[in-house]
């Protein structure tokens, strides 16, 4: 199954079905409403989260220690740094 496509049929249909029951008269109102939909009405942009639910896949700080990451990376990759704490926390990945 191609999910790609199954996106893309969804939000055909849906769009389809939607739009069946708008009927504006006035050709200005129309083509506004056209070009919203259009653009942006019947899908929002994609949204990418990460689930704490996740088991714990260690820290930054740990792949540097084992050669896989370059040692500049542990200093980089930080939390909750502030003005006062330049060094902040590690971070943890999933």
């Amino acid at each position: 199954m191609d999910v790609f496509d199954l996106r893309d049929r969804l939000v055909a249909d849906y769009q389809s079905y939607t739009r069946s029951f708008i009927k504006i008269r006035d050709r200005r109102i129309n083509d506004f409403v056209d070009n919203i939909l259009n653009r942006e009405g019947f899908w929002p942009e994609p949204l990418l989260q990460l689930n704490p639910t996740f088991q714990p896949g260690g820290t930054i700080d740990e792949l540097v220690d084992q050669g896989v990451l370059h040692k500049e990376c542990a200093r980089i990759f930080r939390i909750d740094k502030s003005d006062t704490d330049h060094l902040g926390q590690q971070l943890l990945l999933h």
